[in-house]
């Protein structure tokens, strides 16, 4: 089934994945993946969006080696081929099985990435060269107001940073399941705009009546 407005492109599904020839095993992330995203530009050259496959890995544990190590290009590799849509946050033994705290974790790999590409903003106040030149060897940044005003906001904080009421570093799954756990219990959605949960249910209607 397709929830898709009758006449609009279909997005272009890549899951790119190989069968081990020794086991018959489905392999998501051999050591050479680089055609994973290249189907990308098939989609595109056709018209379509993409939908591509991310996270998702081979592994079934939460937060183990291979759970980061498979998946961890992905969004980086995403935001370079031009996806539009993209699935499988979360999600772990080859899109089977869904952790909550899996989410936030995976949402933590996707944003390193994005940082990654997004542009560095470079001008007189970021380089403060004006401050190194006074500091000087030997000197005391603290005693700055450019270090002062900056310190609370240069650095964002990763889920390896998040802090418990000592001021220890949390366990990064520990950090994801709190964090899980606010969001689930305080978290309320926006509502969608009238024009577009209008659409949502003519598609929605449009589908059932093909099933009928």
């Amino acid at each position: 089934m397709q929830l898709v407005a009758p006449g609009a492109p279909v997005a272009h599904s890549i899951m790119h994945a190989w069968a081990d020839p020794r086991n018959a095993a489905y392999v998501g992330y051999p050591l050479d993946a680089r055609g994973r995203y290249t189907p990308v530009e098939i989609a595109h050259h056709w018209g379509m969006p993409a939908f591509g496959g991310a996270f998702g890995t081979d592994s079934a544990q939460v937060d183990s080696w291979q759970s980061a190590t498979e998946v961890v290009l992905d969004p980086f590799l995403i935001g370079l081929a031009g996806c539009e849509i993209v699935t499988g946050i979360g999600l772990r033994e080859t899109y089977t099985l869904l952790y909550p705290e899996a989410i936030m974790l995976d949402d933590d790999i996707y944003h390193r990435a994005r940082y990654a590409l997004m542009e560095l903003d470079v001008n007189p106040e970021t380089l403060a060269i004006d401050v190194i030149e006074e500091v000087g060897p030997g000197g005391h940044f603290l005693a700055q107001k450019h270090t002062r005003k900056h310190m609370r906001h240069s650095m964002q904080r990763a889920i390896t940073q998040q802090l418990d009421q000592e001021g220890n570093y949390l366990p990064a799954l520990d950090a994801a399941r709190e964090k899980f756990t606010w969001i689930y219990e305080n978290h309320q959605p926006e509502p969608l705009e009238a024009a577009v949960q209008k659409e949502l249910n003519h598609i929605l209607g449009r589908a059932a009546e093909e099933l009928e």
